[in-house]
């Protein structure tokens, strides 16, 4: 029984250096290859070079600004499979969650109705007005654009999010370095967090810019006059050329006609009106 355990044991163990061997040696082989890459770049730096240091600095830094690069294109050598990282979240970002967060702010028609009643009623105050007044019309528009404020904030902070993460993802390289990966975080992240604060100063100049001035003259505006001139044309063309009324019509008090009064034949259309003897 024991010589029967070992046997079996033993070809189990067997089996499994088996399976396990072919992994085990890729893994080496890259752990090699990687390697060797490193000791390809510093071949050429002397450690009793004065200025060995500047130079392994410099490398590290170009590097890292490479690889930045390239996770932000989407050239990297390392493509990943299971999430979107990088430049390809950012284009996320831009072109689906931004307009998904303008989709969520639509208001209720019937809460902007009554807002639009309440905005009127308190303009005129004890008077009762005959036409909407502009300082209503203008209370409601800027309330709306002013709602444009809030998802491009978080748009910015959603961008900056992932920069931060992809400086992280690049500087984990540098574990040999741990003082001068530490350090281009801090001066990156500063950097990062000035360009933040310049980004939404810029953004939300541009929303007030909108805020400032109404143009109701914009040819996209459709206003009372466009408005009357629309419905006009669109009377006419649901009416197009039809006959409104025809019959007899007798013309009196006509000097050109001696004979006094005289009957003519009338027909009315939408355009024009005809008579005929």
């Amino acid at each position: 029984c024991t010589g029967y355990l070992q046997k079996v044991l033993n070809q189990q163990l067997t089996n499994h250096i088996r399976e396990t061997l072919p992994q085990l040696r890729n893994n080496l082989q890259s752990q090699l290859l990687s390697m060797e890459k490193e000791v390809t770049e510093y071949r050429n730096i002397r450690p009793d070079d004065p200025s060995y240091k500047t130079k392994a600095l410099l490398l590290t830094v170009q590097k890292f600004e490479t690889e930045f690069c390239q996770a932000i294109d989407g050239t990297g050598s390392e493509i990943g499979t299971h999430t979107l990282s990088g430049g390809a979240l950012i284009n996320k970002i831009f072109h689906e969650r931004f307009p998904y967060e303008l989709v969520k702010i639509e208001c209720d028609e019937k809460q902007l109705r009554t807002e639009i009643s309440y905005a009127i009623k308190n303009i005129h105050g004890i008077r009762t007005g005959l036409f909407t007044p502009d300082m209503a019309f203008e209370t409601i528009v800027r309330k709306q654009i002013d709602k444009l404020k809030g998802p491009t904030i978080k748009c910015i902070d959603l961008v900056i999010s992932e920069l931060i993460k992809v400086v992280h993802d690049c500087t984990a390289k540098m574990e040999n370095f741990p003082r001068l990966r530490e350090e281009i975080e801090r001066i990156v992240t500063q950097q990062l967090k000035e360009k933040e604060v310049r980004t939404k100063d810029q953004l939300i100049m541009l929303v007030n810019i909108q805020l400032s001035y109404m143009n109701t003259n914009h040819e996209d505006f459709i206003g009372f006059a466009n408005a009357e001139q629309k419905s006009s044309d669109s009377g006419k063309n649901k009416l197009g050329n039809q006959i409104i009324r025809k019959g007899w019509l007798t013309i009196q008090n006509i000097p050109v006609l001696r004979s006094g009064g005289r009957d003519f034949w009338f027909m009315l259309n939408t355009d024009t009106l005809t008579w005929y003897k």
